[in-house]
């Protein structure tokens, strides 16, 4: 008796079916529905970028202002709304096609004026160990000079500025200080909420906050310009949304966004998963609804357990 007999050849039964045979390829509803790629990934990309009227005229005012060499750049905003994603695509823009323009990006600035010189310092090729202040800020001055007699525009990109101390963004000020009347060789930009127009209020930041040559805010896309968002994602990776979204669950998804297009890109995000675990091919409103349900469970589970860690490092930290 033979113990080892052949077995027979199993078929995968998803591959004759052309509603099923996205289940023997990468689970994602990428496949289900038909994407290129996810059209509500929140990194920045080019070809998903969508330019509502305000945004346009944004991104023509920060443009101008570093051709122009204003100095001080502000851009605002609240969260989710698009300012690190514009401005990534500013450094994009400035860096591609042979443009003589170097970009120090900083979407993440330490909060050292130290640790600041020396990652700039790093961007332009220095091994950045020297550790004196002085001595750092001179060599950041000195490449700007040289880099802008080969008629080369610098700029620095201070993301999360909020975040920054006052002291640090007064010493930032300084950097590349031009003499009275020469031109700025250093383009500055500070990205940040709107907290930040209120940090910049503060007697320490005065002349900081008189330096602005350039004030950008971002708002909030209309109900039109945020259901025109969606469709203009969509037909990037080679959909609509009449495709994977009924009307009532288009307009659901505008209304409780409100204009934030990060809040857009999460919620849709959440819906076409919920949809796809359910194989719907077309996302309703009532899917809409417990996507954001889902949402705000995860948020308020996010919320609790940061407070628990707080606590008990609260707890730790009068222990020891």
């Amino acid at each position: 008796m033979n113990l080892f007999r052949k077995k027979k050849k199993l078929l995968n039964p998803f591959l004759n079916d052309p509603k099923l045979y996205f289940l023997s390829q990468q689970n994602t509803y990428e496949n289900f529905y038909g994407f290129r790629k996810d059209p509500f990934d929140p990194r920045p990309d080019p070809s998903l970028f969508f330019l509502a009227e305000n945004f346009r005229e944004v991104w023509n005012s920060v443009l101008q202002g570093i051709t122009e060499r204003k100095g001080f750049i502000l851009l605002t905003g609240e969260s989710g709304i698009g300012k690190t994603t514009l401005i990534a695509l500013v450094h994009l823009y400035l860096t591609t096609n042979g443009r003589k323009v170097k970009v120090i990006p900083l979407f993440d600035p330490p909060n050292t004026t130290e640790e600041i010189l020396r990652a700039g310092l790093r961007d332009l090729g220095f091994p950045a160990e020297e550790e004196n202040k002085s001595t750092m800020r001179s060599l950041l001055d000195k490449a700007v000079l040289q880099r802008s007699a080969r008629g080369e525009t610098m700029v620095m990109i201070f993301d999360e500025a909020q975040n920054l101390p006052n002291e640090v963004m007064d010493e930032i000020r300084l950097f590349a200080e031009p003499e009275p009347g020469q031109p700025k060789f250093l383009q500055k930009i500070f990205v940040g909420t709107r907290q930040f127009e209120e940090n910049l209020k503060d007697r320490d930041l005065l002349i900081l906050n008189q330096s602005f040559e350039v004030r950008c805010r971002l708002n909030r896309l209309t109900r039109a310009e945020s259901l025109e968002y969606i469709e203009h994602r969509l037909s990037r990776v080679g959909s609509t949304t009449s495709s994977v979204f009924t009307p009532k669950a288009a307009y659901r998804i505008a209304r409780h966004a409100n204009g934030i297009p990060g809040i857009i890109n999460r919620v849709c995000q959440e819906a076409l998963s919920v949809g796809y675990t359910r194989m719907k091919e077309t996302a309703d409103s009532a899917i809409v609804r417990e996507a954001i349900a889902n949402l705000r469970r995860e948020s308020k589970e996010a919320l609790q357990l940061r407070e628990r860690i707080l606590s008990r490092l609260q707890k730790n930290s009068e222990e020891w």
